[in-house]
């Protein structure tokens, strides 16, 4: 996919551009004359602007393959000698298991998200992969046992409650998990992780299948959640600028309630209970810094046995779920995932 400057970007996108992005959070492959009708512009105009949008590098649609059974993911603080920061990043955020890689600020240099397709897996890249990365000084994971919200279930907050039901009506309904792996598999992966909105004519001809193979293949596989697409926007161009990390030390009987509080606040992008001494890890998109002391506040107001006891702020993030990107957070290039 070519990426291009965005001549008029400015500082934000318009209003019609978080709308459609917004409704493209819920529905990623949802028709371009649904969209129109629901955002109230042509169809032409919708599909005109989203291709404007993913040729700048400003929003794209990412393809996030899970397993069969439940992927290995763990949260990893890295620590680097202070000349080789930036050359770790960039050499994680080739690797397919990397999900996200972010250059932050406190006792940590790197916030790596790491997804393998088993624990053996994921052992094998924490000891030995990051292990043979020069410049790394130290790794410190947090192996995740699963999610209260992560941030595909994110949204901007630019469309009516109308709006956001009639886009929902084109998701498929959900199915029960089905077992992937095949050549064909694959080969949607990589095609979807280099654009998401595809259609199915231009998957079969890429894939050398017929069309109805390639659009049930697709069709399975979505609405069983073994494969999940993204809808992601440069933060910079929202008004969410800031992203901050928490990491709580949570008495055990309380994780639920936690979790679930967390995954209703509005800025939270993910809910993530770990194994280890900080046993909840929340990210959030947050408006300002003091945003992110005014969330701590309020947690520890409605949960005073939680102990936030260390944070991070990404000062600029590197990749996002198979996307390297620039200092500004737009999409330059691809790297696909590995399911």
């Amino acid at each position: 996919m070519k990426y291009f400057s965005m001549q008029d970007s400015g500082t934000s996108l318009s209003e019609a551009d978080l709308s459609l992005v917004h409704a493209l959070q819920i529905s990623p492959r949802a028709p371009w004359r649904r969209l129109g009708h629901v955002l109230g512009i042509a169809p032409t105009t919708a599909a005109r602007r989203w291709e404007h949008l993913t040729g700048s590098g400003a929003a794209w649609i990412s393809c996030q393959p899970l397993s069969d059974g439940s992927p290995a993911v763990a949260v990893v603080e890295i620590s680097c000698r202070p000349d080789a920061v930036a050359e770790v990043a960039d050499v994680l955020g080739r690797d397919p298991e990397a999900m996200t890689v972010d250059l932050t600020s406190g006792s940590r240099d790197l916030l790596v998200t790491v997804s393998c397709s088993d624990e053996l897996a994921l052992a094998s890249y924490l000891l030995d992969r990051l292990g043979a990365v020069a410049g790394i000084d130290s790794v410190h994971s947090h192996p995740l046992v699963g999610a209260y919200t992560d941030a595909s279930r994110w949204r901007l907050r630019s469309l009516t409650p109308a709006q956001e039901s009639a886009i929902q009506e084109s998701l498929p309904q959900r199915t029960e998990r089905i077992t992937t792996g095949s050549a064909l598999d694959r080969r949607l992966v990589a095609l979807l992780s280099e654009d998401g909105r595809r259609s199915t004519a231009d998957l079969a001809a890429h894939i050398e299948q017929s069309e109805s193979t390639v659009r049930r293949r697709m069709q399975a596989l979505l609405a069983s959640g073994t494969l999940r697409l993204r809808c992601e926007v440069a933060r910079t161009l929202t008004e969410w600028r800031f992203v901050e990390w928490f990491f709580l030390r949570v008495p055990a009987e309380g994780i639920d309630q936690t979790g679930r509080l967390l995954a209703s606040v509005p800025e939270v992008r993910a809910v993530l209970p770990a194994a280890g001494p900080h046993n909840v890890l929340v990210a959030a998109w947050l408006r300002s810094i003091a945003d992110g002391q005014r969330l701590e506040t309020q947690l520890r107001r409605r949960l005073p046995a939680v102990e936030v006891a260390d944070r991070a702020i990404v000062l600029r993030p590197r990749k996002l779920v198979g996307r390297l990107l620039d200092h500004r957070g737009f999409a330059t290039a691809v790297v696909p995932l590995r399911g």
